[in-house]
């Protein structure tokens, strides 16, 4: 079993950046979600690949055969894998390669997640038949310099431990931006390949690379301390209009709701379903299929009643839909 880590910081892209690995690649992986708080939304992103697989790459598998393999995607909720659930993470990865058996295995652990600390896991279950592949680190170069500047434990460690550092995200920058980041990088880890180009534009051959090539050696470097990070998961959300939903992101940006890096969620907004996505000092709301209800936010000293108010519940409503909810 083939294991390909595919990691980066909060709203990097990386579950997008797994949507084309699986269709430019042509395999089906067993894909294994370590999602912060009480949230599937990502899974759901990969789920629908699967209903709606693309044409393979030339001279690939078709997806939608995969080597008479179904892709299953598993879910590791709330806790981290590289820390509070190490040792049922591990014990996961063996199942899967005893019980399922793939010829591949992409992780994608939490954007708070330590890549050192994920690899050290991994490292007394390796064999003949268990291998990584060369870790891949997803990134926005507009972020770059903040995001360093303010979970440099976090970015540092990620960036030192990558083999392969991927540019999300950065279509429209100035190619001066680019450059800057990827010296900065290699400062950091000169032996990292690096994707200043949008990842879409590489050929066929270099995605397939990505899930064959074994890592040399895993020479892990622990960079900077573990970054503190709070969550908060709501399941009884609801709005009355759009417009509310669009003063609440722009509050969280502006810093009114806690300090936020990542928000996502979907909920009710009146007779409508809104999906909304906060991400790189920016975010997004598109339509979305009604379902179960789900908002998560991640970040610093958040402002847990605030957002619970301004999303049309409360700490009581939260305890109810889940018992185990905790507030700080």
């Amino acid at each position: 079993m083939k294991i390909l880590i595919v990691s980066g910081f909060l709203g990097a892209g990386k579950t997008t950046f797994i949507k084309e690995l699986i269709r430019r690649s042509g395999t089906r992986p067993v894909i294994m979600e370590n999602e912060y708080g009480e949230n599937n939304l990502d899974a759901q992103e990969l789920e629908r690949v699967i209903e709606s697989p693309s044409p393979a790459p030339d001279g690939a598998p078709s997806p939608a055969s995969g080597r008479g393999q179904e892709m299953k995607i598993l879910e590791f909720m709330e806790g981290c894998v590289c820390c509070t659930m190490k040792d049922s993470f591990v014990n996961s990865v063996l199942t899967i390669f005893s019980g399922l058996a793939p010829e591949y295995l992409v992780i994608e652990p939490t954007g708070v997640g330590r890549l050192s600390s994920i690899l050290e896991n991994l490292k007394p279950i390796l064999h003949d038949n268990i291998e990584i592949l060369k870790p891949v680190v997803v990134l926005s170069p507009r972020t770059y310099a903040a995001n360093m500047a303010e979970w440099p434990g976090l970015y540092r460690d990620q960036v030192a431990n990558a083999a392969v550092v991927v540019f999300s995200k950065g279509e429209q920058e100035d190619p001066a931006l680019l450059a800057e980041v990827a010296g900065q990088i290699r400062e950091i880890n000169p032996r990292a390949e690096i994707v200043q180009e949008h990842y879409s534009r590489r050929p066929d051959a270099w995605w397939r690379s990505l899930m064959d090539l074994p890592a040399e050696e895993l020479a892990v470097t622990e960079e900077g301390a573990a970054e503190r990070f709070d969550q908060l998961s709501l399941h009884g959300a609801h709005l009355e209009t759009p417009a509310q939903l669009i003063l609440l992101l722009e509050d969280c940006l502006r810093g009114e709701m806690g300090h936020i890096p990542r928000a996502k969620g979907v909920l009710p907004v009146g007779d409508e379903w809104f999906r909304f996505d906060l991400a790189d000092r920016q975010y997004a709301i598109t339509g979305a299929p009604e379902g179960e209800i789900q908002c998560v936010f991640i970040g610093r000293d958040l402002r847990e009643d605030a957002l619970c108010r301004r999303l049309g519940t409360s700490r009581e409503d939260e305890a109810f839909y889940n018992p185990r909810m905790r507030f700080g």
